[in-house]
Parts: structure tokens; sequence; C-alpha cells
């Protein structure tokens, strides 16, 4: 079951009813109970504690940290990773993952931590026989290529001001994996940086991009579908 050559339909703020194509990756949301019928799916998973009461701040998975400014922005609890919330956020998550049947699952907001406990939690999903992408290794900084470097890491989504065309073709090469897929997703004010990355990327095997014309990753309309590398 390969992912390169293969556009993502990254749809995580989409309501988990569609059902794929044959020839495509559909990445569904935290709450998706199963993977498309179709295609090759991946289970949205969250470093960040997800269902946080912001309001009570409270939640499942303390203790929790000073927030990061990306969970300020979405009102989601910020895991003390050497507390034991961390593990039971990750272990409910991989165990759901799981039984639902997906292989493919996305960690996201590995940028609100530092490297060691991500990569703790890329080696867990493993153990659960879950396959990784990682998401934005361009805002990781000097740890980006431990990160992609895993062995469980499969493919890269990198949002808008995350990195470009030319920044993830290096990174993967570093890694020691050229061939790696690597998908751009924008929704919003990102049109203009997306239209960009799609002429750029073409130059590249197993790019593609992506944006969203409805909302927040609600659908995915192809700017760039990639091409395989073979």
């Amino acid at each position: 079951m390969t992912l390169e050559g293969k556009p993502l339909r990254y749809l995580i703020g989409g309501d988990d009813r569609a059902q794929g194509s044959d020839d495509e990756v559909i990445e569904l949301s935290f709450d998706a109970e199963a993977p498309p019928r179709r295609g090759i799916g991946i289970k949205y998973c969250n470093l960040l504690d997800e269902k946080y009461d912001k309001k009570k701040k409270t939640g499942s998975y303390g203790p929790y940290a000073a927030a990061s400014d990306v969970a300020r922005q979405y009102g989601e609890g910020q895991i003390d990773p050497k507390g034991p919330g961390w593990k039971k956020n990750l272990t409910d998550q991989f165990t759901r993952a799981k039984s639902q049947g997906f292989v493919y699952i996305e960690l996201d907001n590995p940028d609100s931590y530092s490297i060691e406990p991500v990569l703790d939690a890329i080696s867990l999903a493993q153990s659960y026989g879950l396959k990784v992408i990682a998401k934005n290794p361009g805002l990781m900084d000097d740890d980006a290529q431990r990160y992609v470097a895993h062995p469980n890491v499969f493919g890269v989504i990198v949002e808008k001001d995350a990195g470009t065309p030319q920044e993830m073709d290096a990174l993967r090469r570093k890694a020691g994996k050229p061939t790696l897929p690597v998908w751009f997703v924008y929704f919003g004010k990102g049109k203009a940086q997306a239209e960009t990355h799609a002429a750029a990327a073409k130059s590249y095997r197993n790019m593609g991009v992506t944006y969203s014309t409805v909302g927040e990753y609600k659908n995915a309309t192809d700017l760039l579908r990639p091409t395989s590398a073979a």
C-alpha cells in the first residue's frame, strides 16, 4: 500500500462521509469512525488535547503545561510530556484508530513540543501497527531531519508558511528518504502561496498541492497532483 504518486484529500474539517477513490489518499477528522470505503485512509490524531475544555481549563490528559500559540488559537490542551496524561492521550487515540481499521495516522502539532517526546510518540504508534504522516517538519527547526528520518514516518503534510517545495525536497533527501510523499495543503488566505508552491513543486516527484475552497479543510481541490518517482 504505497502513498507515492497519490493526491491527498485533506478533509480534517469535513464531515467524514468522503468515500474516496482508489488512487487517492484521504485524511478524515479526529472524530472519524472508519476509513473511507475506497483509497488509503489517514486518521487525524493530535499531540495536544483535542477535547480540552478551554472554559473550565480542564481535560482528561493532565497535567498541562503553558499553552503554545496553536493550543491557544484552537483552544486545545498543552499536555505535559512528563506527566501520565501524555501517554494516555496517545494510547487512547492509537487504540481507537487501530480498532477502526486505519493504517495511517497524522500526528498534528509536533512543533508544540521538543523532539524527544515526539519521536517517542511515533515509536509508540509503530507498536500499534500505525504508520505516521509527519506534520510541518519545517517548524521543527534543527530537529526536522531527525523527525522525518524516523523509520515510522511515511509522508509529510505542509501547511501555509511551514516550508517550500525546495526546502522539503532538501529535507527528505537529508533524511535519507528522497521519494517521501510531500503534500502541501492550504485554505483561506493561503491561495496565493498555494499557487506559488504548486508552480515550484512541478519540478519534484511525489509532491502535491491542494486548496480548500470551503472553510478550513472542508474540501480539497488539486492545484498540483503528484507524480510518482517510479
